[in-house]
């Protein structure tokens, strides 16, 4: 996940977000979406399914060499292995429930919807959508602030004139 600060401003009756701008007269609606909620309890269940299933299949190895060799060290392999996949499924167990959520800011004109800003902070976006409005509502009102935009994934843009396709890890 990488992070930028990304300039949110109006100014002329002109949003300008980074070097995107939307004249004000043709935004048709802005809203906050949460796009990327944590799924806690889908995260708990898959772990305990892989707690369970490194138990079985270190049974099933213990087992198989109880009688295959004298050796205590070959007696110990499968008992590493499995501390050290516990341990990686209690990691990644770990960083998945400190995920937060992700909110975006979605600017909807005549003929496209476009995420404009996407944050970690549901206020700051909900703040945003309202200075939003009550400058399309005032002709003199002008704003610029700075947000933490957060970019999770690829990037993907294949429409219009600035196509680059799939841009990985963006």
């Amino acid at each position: 996940m990488a992070r930028s600060v990304i300039d949110v401003r109006v100014s002329r009756r002109v949003l300008w977000i980074g070097g995107d701008a939307y004249p004000l007269q043709h935004i048709a609606r802005a809203r906050q979406l949460v796009w990327w909620p944590p799924k806690r309890l889908r995260t708990v269940i898959r772990f305990v399914r892989q707690v369970i299933g490194l138990l079985v299949a270190a049974g099933f190895v213990g087992a198989l060499t109880k009688n295959a060799t004298d050796q205590p060290m070959a007696r110990a392999v499968p008992g590493v292995l499995l501390v050290a996949a516990l341990l990686f499924c209690l990691y990644r167990f770990v960083t998945r429930l400190r995920q937060k959520a992700v909110y975006k800011l979605v600017i909807e004109t005549s003929n496209s919807a476009t995420t404009a800003v996407v944050s970690h902070d549901a206020r700051q976006i909900g703040n945003l959508i309202q200075m939003i409005m009550e400058a399309i509502d005032n002709p003199q009102a002008e704003f610029a602030l700075q947000v933490e935009n957060v970019h999770i994934g690829d990037k993907i843009t294949q429409y219009g004139d600035h196509n680059t396709g799939k841009r990985v890890g963006l």
